[in-house]
This record gives structure tokens, C-alpha cells and sequence, in this order.
């Protein structure tokens, strides 16, 4: 037989007392706004790794294709613009954004508040941050419009853009988000809910002479160049309707606002109750504040994805030559 040996009553009452926990208010003006992530203390040096290099992540920018023709069903019941015709390729000129692991913690914790507080006779919220396993995904800004083109069309369509991207002007800039907002397209039935970018050029603290219209000058003049070039193939331009409405001869300030980042989408229309929690969960003043000083969004180039095809484009850099076939180096080879 096992003898179990007990503490005595003296044993117990020589310990001190349990700290009693003290409960803090509960405060419900900010219950739909998620804590902030408690601090990490930094890896070991010797265990980081080096970060991968950009191009790798352009191998692995499309999901593999698992049915032969257009199924709604393997895409949340999402359908094509521009449904697939064999011998054409569907093509997209954009900006990639990769948002650091932070950025991506704190756009990842709204979304999921806003999810979990989207009332059930709702259409769900779907992100755009990570993908079906949970993996990270990159976010763009899109300068054209789904396009479609033919084999013969897409090598040359390629080196025109790989020219007028080199040929821009425009050295690399930086972009910050300001603003959440829903955004309804009706030609895709969907909501997008979305972060309204500017360039560093417009912040109150620089001297540009644009910012006082355009908000994104860099961005616009290359979607003029990304317009003039789908337009040659027939193809429609983006945000053409604001060259026709927005404010000035050449719609300048209105494209400059139209750019913007796509985090989450819905079927839901944005009814006011759907603005009304998103901006419960976006409005705080911190989570503005951090949002506007952390989402930083570095451009030094354009992509263009032509089937499952994606070449960076670099914009060029100060004090380089440009070759005639768009490529960047000291020699202008």
C-alpha cells in the first residue's frame, strides 16, 4: 500500500494568503475594438532568417486551377468579369503591398472583430489578408482594369508596359493609408471594404505643389500610362468615369481619390448599420492613429500579371541609366 503523505493544518495556514484578483471595470464603449498585441521580445540573432527576395513571391501568385471552366462554387460564389476564352489571358496591371508582420496583425484583429460582430442575417465578411490556410497574402492597388488579351497580343503588350514603366519619371515613393471605408461595385455584386491611400507628397508636412488637389500624383501618372497602353488593345480604362466627373479638365483630384487598398469584401450592400459597426471597430483615434502611422506602403514598381505570369517592372532608380528594353542598371544595359 502507497502512503500519501498530507500537509498539516499549520503547514497551510504558515503560507501566505492568495492575492486576491482585482476585476477592472468593463467598459462597453469599446468593446468591439481589439487589445493590442502584447509586445514579443526580439529572436536571437542566430535564429533570424534572411527575408526571401521579392521575385519569389511572384512564382506563387496564382492558386492552382482545380476545374476546367468558370465554377462560382470554388470562389466563395465569386464569378469572372471577363469569363475565360481559351487563347486569351487574363491580365492585371497593379501595385503589390506586402504589410509587415505588425500591419498585418492589427488589419487581420479588426477584420476579425468586425466578423465576429456582423449580425447573422448578414452576408459574412471575407478578408483578403490571409488565404484558405491561413497563410499572409499581399494587397494591391490596381492601375487597369481585368483585361483580356490574345496570344499574339501579351509578349508585346509586356514589353510596352516593361518601356513606359522605365520611361515614367517617377523615382520610387511611398504611399500611407488614411482611411476605412466601404466601397460597392455592382458590376462584381460585391462590397469591398477598403483603405483610402495618399502619397507622402500630400501629407500636411510636405511642400508638393499637387498636394493640395491630387492626393496621389505618382500613382496617376502611371495609370494614365497603364490606361494609354490597355486602350491600344481595345480594352477599357480605369477610373475613366472620373476624368468625365470629377472636379478640373483632366479629372486629376478625383482619380487621385479613387486609388485605394481592398482588405475584406461582402455580398452585403453597405447599409448603414454595416458603416455603422465598421466604423465602431476603425474610428477609434488609436486605431486610426496606428493605421496611418505604421501602413506604410513602399512603390518601387508596377506588376503585371498575364495568366499566371507575374514580371515586377521597376520604377527607376535615382542615378541610373535606362536601357531601351526597360531594365535599370549603372550602364543602361
Amino acid at each position: 500500500m502507497v502512503l500519501v503523505e498530507y500537509s498539516s493544518d499549520s503547514d497551510s495556514e504558515d503560507r501566505p494568503p492568495p492575492k486576491r484578483l482585482r476585476r477592472e471595470p468593463k467598459n462597453d464603449s469599446s468593446s468591439l475594438i481589439p487589445a493590442p498585441a502584447p509586445a514579443r521580445s526580439p529572436a536571437p540573432a542566430a535564429s533570424a532568417l534572411p527575408p526571401l527576395p521579392a521575385a519569389f513571391h511572384d512564382l506563387y501568385a496564382s492558386t492552382v486551377r482545380t476545374a476546367t471552366s468558370d465554377d462560382p462554387t470554388l470562389h466563395q460564389g465569386r464569378t469572372r468579369k471577363i469569363p475565360h476564352v481559351a487563347g486569351h489571358w487574363p491580365s492585371h496591371l497593379y501595385v503589390e503591398w506586402h504589410p509587415s508582420a505588425a500591419v498585418h496583425a492589427l488589419l487581420a484583429g479588426l477584420i476579425s472583430t468586425l466578423q465576429s460582430h456582423n449580425p447573422p442575417h448578414n452576408p459574412p465578411i471575407t478578408s483578403f489578408l490571409t488565404s484558405d490556410l491561413g497563410a499572409p497574402q499581399p494587397l494591391h492597388i490596381s492601375l487597369s482594369r481585368p483585361v483580356s488579351l490574345t496570344t499574339a497580343d501579351k509578349d508585346i503588350f509586356l514589353a510596352r508596359a516593361l518601356a513606359g514603366m522605365a520611361g515614367c519619371g517617377l523615382a520610387p515613393f511611398e504611399l500611407s493609408c488614411r482611411g476605412v471605408e466601404w466601397h460597392r461595385t455592382e458590376e462584381s455584386g460585391r462590397s469591398f471594404l477598403v483603405l483610402r491611400i495618399a502619397s507622402s507628397a500630400a501629407e500636411p508636412s510636405s511642400a508638393s505643389a499637387n498636394s493640395a488637389a491630387n492626393p496621389n500624383p505618382e500613382l496617376t501618372t502611371l495609370l494614365k500610362r497603364c490606361n494609354a497602353l490597355v486602350s491600344d488593345y481595345g480594352q477599357p480604362q480605369l477610373y475613366q468615369w472620373a476624368v468625365q466627373e470629377g472636379g478640373g479638365s483632366d479629372g486629376n483630384e478625383a482619380i487621385g481619390n479613387a486609388f485605394h487598398v481592398s482588405i475584406a469584401w461582402s455580398f452585403a450592400k453597405p447599409t448603414e448599420e454595416l458603416e455603422r459597426l465598421t466604423d465602431q471597430v476603425f474610428g477609434d483615434p488609436e486605431v486610426k492613429d496606428s493605421i496611418s502611422q505604421f501602413a506604410r506602403i513602399p512603390v518601387d514598381g508596377v506588376k503585371a500579371k498575364i495568366g499566371n505570369l507575374v514580371t515586377h517592372m521597376a520604377l527607376p532608380q535615382p542615378g541610373r541609366r535606362t536601357g531601351s528594353d526597360g531594365s535599370n542598371n549603372l550602364l543602361g544595359l
